[in-house]
């Protein structure tokens, strides 16, 4: 895990905020107690004292900001941005508070926020190691390799015993096909704190390939050393997902989303086992919650619109099926569901259109699937 991950942001109150508050006490003062609750630890107390003081003062950038770091301090994420993003608004300058805005978001697993935030940060701070560390692994996440290597590398000069940052990097390498990663395994594997990633990464590696009873077991080596690393429960069901042992890969999945609920992945990959072995409202539940993630997902839209279909409810199947299919038009499998769920409504002319479409897209990926016969 990254140290120090989440900073305190403690601001001070600028000068020239003396004026007195409506409950007769100045804002100066006011300010001044919330801020040494927050520097003594005592959060709730801190949560209340700069919410009163906002609603006196409620242009004061310092207090919202400030509120927004208890509020993340208290695991309230979604709170802390809303009071971050306001103390952006009032004041763009307090730099600091890009850097908080941004954890706020990778604690959510909101990576493409995260994205945003660190970046801003950046312009102002181009050194800051932890913006780096945390950008290039956000980037990581996001499937954007190539531009997470450079921050990445960046951060491991600075900090070279960092096993998230080596880890992440020897992801981004393997996701580049850069032989690299080699480099990366051993160097976490070289003390001990490194090693449960040693495995972990050994196992993403055998993942790529299609190795997955190898897999499972580097991936279960690093279970034993240390059963919080991230995203490990979900390799491990992806691992049993692949091999066909479908509850060791439902129990993974559901430990992985103790701890990562709004991982995406895992969500969709719970529906679609749900749906598989017949348990349909679960599967309902868990891929509208991954669709709150990502709405416009063609596979996580198409594995709703399968579900809603088998539960006799083409009315409701069709906005998702369209979605789908307009993300991914050339998807013989989600016209074909698409068709079945016009024809259970009788929209007949739609259904044959779909019906069309998938005959055509079948007939052409056979004629593709040809054996080229070279000419005498």
């Amino acid at each position: 895990m990254l140290k120090a991950l989440l900073i305190t942001l403690l601001l001070a109150l600028p000068s020239g905020a003396q004026q007195p508050g409506a409950d007769g006490g100045g804002i100066a003062a006011r300010f001044e107690r919330a801020a040494e609750l927050q520097r003594r630890g005592d959060l709730k107390e801190a949560e209340a004292e700069y919410k009163a003081l906002i609603t006196f003062a409620p242009q004061l950038a310092e207090a919202h900001a400030n509120l927004g770091a208890v509020l993340a301090r208290r695991g309230q994420y979604q709170d802390a941005v809303s009071a971050y993003e306001m103390a952006l608004r009032l004041s763009p300058q307090l730099t600091p508070v890009w850097l908080n805005l941004g954890i706020a978001h990778y604690r959510q697993a909101r990576f493409t926020d995260a994205v945003k935030a660190f970046k801003r940060f950046l312009d102002k701070a181009p050194d800051n190691v932890q913006a780096h560390q945390l950008l290039g692994i956000s980037l990581v996440e996001l499937g954007r390799p190539v531009e997470a290597v450079k921050h990445l590398e960046f951060a491991l000069r600075a900090v070279p015993d960092e096993p998230a940052v080596i880890y992440n990097l020897g992801l981004a390498y393997l996701s580049l096909r850069r032989s690299d990663y080699r480099t990366m395994i051993d160097r976490l594997a070289s003390f001990s704190t490194g090693l449960p990633m040693a495995h972990l990464l050994r196992g993403q590696v055998l993942l790529a390939s299609s190795q997955y009873e190898p897999a499972a077991a580097e991936l279960e080596k690093a279970l034993k050393l240390n059963n919080r690393l991230p995203l490990l429960r979900y390799s491990l069901g992806l691992s049993y997902l692949w091999m066909g042992r479908y509850q060791e890969s439902i129990t993974n999945f559901e430990s992985e989303l103790s701890h990562s609920p709004q991982h995406f992945p895992t969500l969709f990959y719970l529906a679609y086992l749900e749906e598989t072995r017949g348990d349909l409202d679960k599967a309902q539940q868990h891929i509208e919650d991954a669709l709150k993630l990502e709405p416009q997902s063609a596979e996580a839209n198409s594995l709703l619109g399968k579900i809603l279909v088998k539960q006799n409810r083409a009315a409701e199947a069709v906005t998702p099926l369209e979605t789908a299919v307009a993300s991914d038009p050339l998807d013989s499998t989600n016209r074909y569901l698409l068709a079945r769920a016009y024809r259970q409504l009788r929209r007949h002319k739609d259904a044959a259109r779909e019906f069309t479409e998938v005959r055509r897209l079948k007939a052409q990926k056979l004629e593709a699937e040809k054996p080229r016969i070279p000419k005498p």
